[in-house]
């Protein structure tokens, strides 16, 4: 076969080969390969709470904006976001708050999708004082709950529960706590899948864009 001979035969191959790549290429490419990582966080200081090796957030027991007891029982079945904060911070517990109301509108039709906000301040911050807090900011009861409890167990759960910055100051007077402005996505199996910060906008739109692609992912599981 001569040199022109080739050539024919090399561009009828791509004629009839090149549709059939783009439709594969462009069937692969429309759809969502996009899935969260399952994150791993461990620490020294901390006990390992692990399954299959992999870190899942430890029980717990607090009580609620209604004087209820909330343990990790109640989030069995239940992607979360969690924050840690206190009702008398002066400046990024007000961003933090304003961006979970978001948060919260983008959820509200998603039963399996709640919010819960410990307080690093259980001692000024009862039940009392953070339901009026979740009434201004318009806290959907059961979508948004509000946490208090035993300081040395929220602080525990915040350390190496969520793997978070989250203490008191050194002074025993002052009210200016020391806590992360992270949100926490956490799946139904506990495990924790993304850290936003609570105070950029971009990283909330960020977590309600993740949240529905956890969704999606469980989704995919029961077809």
């Amino acid at each position: 076969m001569n040199k022109k001979a080739l050539l024919k035969a090399g561009a009828l191959i791509v004629i009839l080969v090149l549709p059939v790549l783009v439709f594969f290429f462009l069937r692969g490419f429309g759809e969502n390969q996009y899935a969260l990582p399952i994150l791993n966080p461990a620490s020294a200081d901390c006990p390992p709470n692990k399954i299959d090796s992999i870190h899942r957030v430890p029980s717990f027991s607090f009580l609620n904006q209604d004087s209820a007891i909330f343990t990790d029982r109640d989030l069995e079945g239940k992607i979360y976001v969690a924050d840690f904060f206190f009702t008398r911070c002066p400046d990024i517990c007000l961003a933090m708050s304003s961006e979970l109301a978001r948060v919260q509108e983008a959820i509200k039709n998603y039963p399996e999708v709640v919010i819960l906000s410990h307080t690093v301040d259980p001692l000024y911050d009862r039940a009392h004082v953070l339901k009026a807090y979740a009434k201004q900011y318009g806290a959907i009861p059961g979508k948004w709950i509000f946490l208090t409890g035993d300081k040395a167990a929220i602080y525990h759960q915040a350390r190496c529960g969520y793997f978070i910055a989250t203490r008191p100051a050194s002074s025993d007077t002052t009210i200016d706590f020391i806590h992360s402005d992270k949100f926490v996505l956490v799946d139904k199996e506990k495990r924790i899948r993304g850290y936003y910060s609570g105070t950029r906008r971009q990283d909330v739109d960020r977590l309600i864009t993740e949240i529905q692609v956890l969704l999606a992912e469980y989704k995919n599981k029961t077809q």
